[in-house]
Order: C-alpha cells, then sequence, then structure tokens
C-alpha cells in the first residue's frame, strides 16, 4: 500500500492517491498530497476550494459539483480548472482528505 511521509509519521493513501484514514488530514497533509499532484506551493485560492469542499463532504456526505465550487467560492469553473488542472474535481477531493468522487 502506498504511503506518504510527513516526517516521523507515515499516512496510508491508496492507489489513487486518496488517504485511507480521512481522519488522518490535515493542512499538512494537504500540502503533502499537493506536492504529489505538482500543485505545491497552495495558494490562497486553493485552500478556499480545499476547505470549502472539505466542509460540504462533512455536512453533506459527498462531494459537491464543480458547478457549485465554482459558484459558492465566487471563483468560477474557469478559474477551478486554472487551479486544479489535472483531474480538477478528484484532484479537490484528493487534496481535501476526502474519498475519490464517483459520477
Amino acid at each position: 500500500m502506498p504511503a506518504l511521509q510527513l516526517g516521523d509519521k507515515t499516512v496510508d493513501v491508496d492507489d489513487h492517491g486518496f488517504l485511507i484514514e480521512p481522519n488522518d488530514w490535515n493542512m499538512e497533509v494537504a500540502e503533502a498530497l499537493a506536492e504529489t499532484t505538482a500543485l505545491s506551493p497552495l495558494t490562497k485560492d486553493h485552500w478556499l476550494v480545499i476547505l470549502f469542499v472539505r466542509e460540504h463532504y462533512l455536512v453533506y456526505e459527498n462531494a459537491p459539483m464543480l458547478r457549485e465550487i465554482g459558484k459558492r467560492t465566487k471563483l468560477g469553473e474557469r478559474r477551478l480548472g486554472e487551479l486544479f488542472p489535472l483531474s480538477c474535481r478528484e484532484c479537490m477531493c484528493r487534496i481535501a482528505g476526502l474519498p475519490r468522487p464517483t459520477g
């Protein structure tokens, strides 16, 4: 099983880079996950999206759709694509410590 090494702490991830245990997530883990997708360092706009996606998931138990993320963060879908160019929604969820989205 793949893992992220964060100093003396190891965090397990699946073959797609998603956390096995969502409770392992914190901002340091998010930064490490972002590095694995070449999105480091994370900017203020990245954090706005990541924290919104995470909060939405914790309330509704599903990842929000891109349109909703763009609208609620006031960044728009185009900007989201610029911030997270590789598999946009999947990348957001990975860095936010959520399960891999379906659909």
